[in-house]
């Protein structure tokens, strides 16, 4: 049994652990951390105004030549952030799929038409992106560099 044990199990426990090494836990950014981002990834970020949203803050970054927007959101508490992300959620009807799901972070994508929703939400902060089905990867892309 201790033959098994030391070429089978404990093997597979090291390669586990590495694998597990390398993933860190999200984050949330802050409004400013957005700002900085977007700007040096060629964005223009302007302040908008919170509406009904609830947010606390929310800043629009758009580039010239890109039909994508996105909009940073960020809210008082992580539960305010996740009513606004199901109300989105449930706003846009089309082909949509639940990419991740789970108490502080949830990630959306949606295409209506030729429109494509990436709808995230991390912890007290949201993120939406708007583009047409061409650029989603753009979207994608910004989402990522910001890890989200």
């Amino acid at each position: 049994m201790n033959k098994f044990f030391s070429r089978s199990v404990l093997p597979l426990a090291v390669a586990g652990a590495l694998a597990l090494a390398g993933c860190a836990a999200r984050s949330a950014i802050s409004a400013e951390d957005f700002q900085k981002q977007a700007k040096s990834a060629g964005y223009t970020v302007s302040s908008q105004a919170a509406g009904s949203t609830g947010a606390t803050k929310c800043l629009s970054a758009t580039k010239g030549g890109s039909d994508l927007q996105i909009t940073f959101y960020a809210f008082g508490t992580a539960a305010d952030a996740q009513s606004w992300y199901s109300s989105q959620k449930s706003g846009i009807s089309g082909s949509g799929k639940t990419v991740v799901d789970t108490d502080t972070y949830n990630k959306y994508t949606v295409t209506v038409g030729d429109i494509s929703f990436l709808l995230v939400r991390m912890d007290n902060t949201a993120v939406l992106c708007k583009t047409s089905t061409a650029k989603s990867g753009e979207a994608e892309r910004f989402v990522s560099s910001i890890k989200y």
